[in-house]
This record gives C-alpha cells, structure tokens and sequence, in this order.
C-alpha cells in the first residue's frame, strides 16, 4: 500500500508545495543512516527504556521487525544492479568526546554503549554490513552533510537522488533528508525502513518532508522504481 501523506494531514495543499520526482536508477544512492549496534536495541536497564518501557519495547520490536529486514531488501535490490550505496555513521571521535557539541555531550551523558570510533557500538551493524564497494561516511552531527564529504562525495558518483533509510526518524534521518533537498537531491525517505521513538513521532516527520521537500514512499515502492 502506498504511503499517503493527504489521509494525514487533508488540509496540507499537497497539489500545489509537494515535490515531485521520479527515481533515476543509473543516479539513485542508497543511504543508511547511523544503523550502529550502539543504536539499535535498547537494553531494559538504559536510562529510556527503565523511565518509559513502552517506547522500549515499540522500538525494539520496529528495528527488528520492519526496518532491519527492509533495509536489507533495499540493499539487496540496490547491490543486484550495481547501484552506489552510502552509510553513515554518527558519534564521537575520541572517548572524552571533547570535540562534540553541548547538546550532543549532555546526550552521550545519559548513559548507554561507548560510542566512540573504536568501540564496537559505532560499527554498522552486521546484518547490513557494508560490502567493499560502499562508502561508509562517520559524523558528527545529526544531518550527514553537515562537516562532511558526503555531498563532494555524491557529486563525484553522479547522484542526483537519494533513498534514504536508518535512525532516528526525526532527528538524522530527518536532518539529511531536509539538507539533501536544500543541496538540489531529489530526497526520498523510505517510511518502512525508518525508526524514531514514538509512532505518531515517526508519522509528523515524514509529513514534514513530504508537505514540500520530498518524497517519502515504501520499501515496495522504491524496489519497483528501482527496477
């Protein structure tokens, strides 16, 4: 079923702001964003899941569920016809963290896995393990282009569309997808392969994207378009 932002949101003149494109394969990437195991199950005694066990057990079950394995379609798909694939990853460079900002810093202070680029929490996780080909982009901010190589890096490839996927919904996911359209991308999120902490959380930032800076679509979808 396609993902329909006019049920959502019916007063939204979608026919007149949206943004409409379709997908050119030879120039469509791929882009994972931040899929860490530091990020992808929370514990039961993480500072999240002990004061809210509902949001534990909703993300946990969407990760496992839904986003992992339609992530690994879309991999699959894009790797079967040689397309560019692209993943993120977001956290500190050091194990003090001294050069991340204040807002980042207070989140690193609530608690969880070490992060930092050599601990085994920064790395992609196994089951979407980037192949040889991939180019794997580390940040450390929430948008993946800002302060980073990823557009110099795009542009190179001949990209002029990207299908994005990853964590968290509304916030790096969210971030790329806004500064891809603003950078002239054609911005794609694919609403089944992404995940944020609360459903109706998730839903507002994909309508965010969809009233005008892109598109947002299934995993069927792309996988069709793609092919």
């Amino acid at each position: 079923m396609k993902w329909n932002p006019r049920s959502l949101d019916p007063e939204w003149p979608f026919d007149i702001l949206a943004t409409d494109f379709a997908l050119e394969p030879d120039s469509t990437a791929l882009l994972v964003i931040d899929m860490q195991y530091g990020q992808l199950a929370m514990a039961p005694d993480s500072p999240l899941a002990r004061g809210h066990p509902p949001i534990a057990r909703y993300w946990n079950e969407r990760i496992e569920t839904i986003v992992i394995p339609n992530t690994r379609r879309l991999l699959d798909c894009f790797r079967a016809n040689n397309r560019k694939i692209v993943f993120t990853r977001n956290g500190n460079m050091t194990a003090t963290a001294d050069e991340m900002t204040t807002r980042l810093k207070a989140a690193l202070a609530m608690g969880g896995p070490a992060s930092d680029r050599n601990s085994p929490a920064y790395q992609i996780d196994q089951r979407l393990a980037p192949a040889a080909a991939d180019l794997v982009v580390d940040k450390l901010t929430s948008g993946g282009f800002t302060a980073s190589c990823l557009d110099h890096a795009l542009r190179n490839m001949g990209i002029h569309s990207v299908v994005m996927t990853g964590v968290l919904t509304d916030a790096c996911v969210l971030g790329t997808a806004r500064a891809a359209a603003e950078l002239g991308y054609n911005s794609l999120l694919c609403e089944d392969a992404c995940a944020t902490l609360t459903p109706r959380a998730h839903v507002e930032a994909l309508l965010m994207h969809a009233r005008i800076f892109g598109r947002v679509e299934t995993t069927d979808q792309v996988i069709a378009e793609m092919q």
